[in-house]
């Protein structure tokens, strides 16, 4: 049972998984599933994107085009994330997999569709049974967004829009709604990045293993999963930042900022983040966050160490 299912109760399936759906698609960041040969199973739409892929050309539930999480592509179209990171560093990742630990910031020259290179950031892990391996990809922006250099943050946003997620649930029977909620509650779970859904009323509505490892209540889900989720951001500048971006822009990318771990530590992170409607509506967010100093993941080959507590906080984050 997923961590945070009691948020749920009295949720229908088809909406709960309208809600998975949602964070996988319309993410601002690339997540894709592979196997462990680099053959793609599911690659949202940023991952796409910052990959050069096109979307998918095989046939969706009901004869349409398919959506990027609801289709599988067929053996000779489906695009190679190994060919994507290159042989290098694909044995890093399958490694790592095995070895049972994830990868943070791994600086990669993704090799696009086109025959181009764009820099890029990388986070993976995968099942040391040789199962799946779960990447996170993003550009390596040099600015943020907010941020005094939003150039290319900004040019990264303006490719960005939300999709309407319902459409991509026609012709889905009982059979499929439950595989495809069950292949993305496990996605989410074991992510190699942290994630929180907070809803409209400011509560942790959802997050996973490794946030709530790193907040220090991986045993007492409910410490962090329907509390007020504010209370984790240390610096209360950075919040009104974060506020003004989201109702402007939407969207928070890279934003540096400083969180509060449960007993009172501090970590310097990165945010990722971007408004959740319906019906026009704000109804939530979607929020990633990736640890500045890879060794701060308590999923990586080195022991976890939290920061003390500095003298104060900007003197800290800055």
């Amino acid at each position: 049972m997923p961590i945070d299912a009691p948020q749920y109760n009295g949720i229908s399936a088809t909406d709960y998984l309208r809600e998975l759906l949602d964070l996988f698609e319309n993410a601002n960041i690339g997540i894709m599933v592979t196997r462990f040969d680099g053959a793609v199973r599911r690659a949202n739409p940023a991952q796409r994107r910052i990959a050069g892929w096109a979307p998918s050309d095989a046939a969706g539930p009901a004869g349409t085009a398919a959506p990027s999480v609801t289709a599988k592509p067929s053996s000779a179209a489906r695009p190679s994330a190994r060919t994507l990171l290159g042989d290098d560093v694909w044995e890093q990742v399958t490694a790592a997999a095995v070895d049972g630990h994830a990868l943070h910031n791994l600086p990669v020259d993704l090799r696009r569709a086109d025959g181009s290179t764009v820099a890029a950031l990388l986070d993976a892990n995968g099942d040391a049974d040789g199962g799946v391996l779960r990447l996170v990809t993003r550009p390596a922006f040099s600015g943020s967004l907010p941020g005094p250099d939003e150039a290319d943050t900004r040019a990264w946003h303006k490719q960005w829009s939300q999709s309407e997620v319902g459409p991509l649930l026609g012709g889905l029977g009982e059979t499929a709604v439950t595989a495809l909620t069950k292949e993305l509650e496990d996605l989410f779970e074991l992510l190699p990045v942290p994630l929180h859904g907070m809803a409209r009323t400011a509560e942790v509505r959802r997050t996973n293993l490794i946030h709530l490892a790193f907040l220090g209540c991986a045993d007492e889900p409910t410490r962090f999963v329907g509390q007020n989720l504010l209370g984790i951001f240390a610096v209360e500048e950075d919040l009104v930042a974060l506020g003004e971006s989201m109702t402007v822009d939407n969207a928070i990318l890279n934003y540096p900022t400083t969180i509060r771990r449960l007993d009172g530590t501090l970590l310097p992170m990165q945010v990722y983040s971007s408004t959740v409607t319906r019906d026009g509506e704000f109804v939530g967010t979607r929020c990633f966050l990736f640890f500045t100093d890879a060794s701060d993941a308590p999923d990586g080959p080195r022991p976890f160490t939290a920061h003390p507590v500095p003298a104060t906080v900007d003197g800290y984050r800055r």
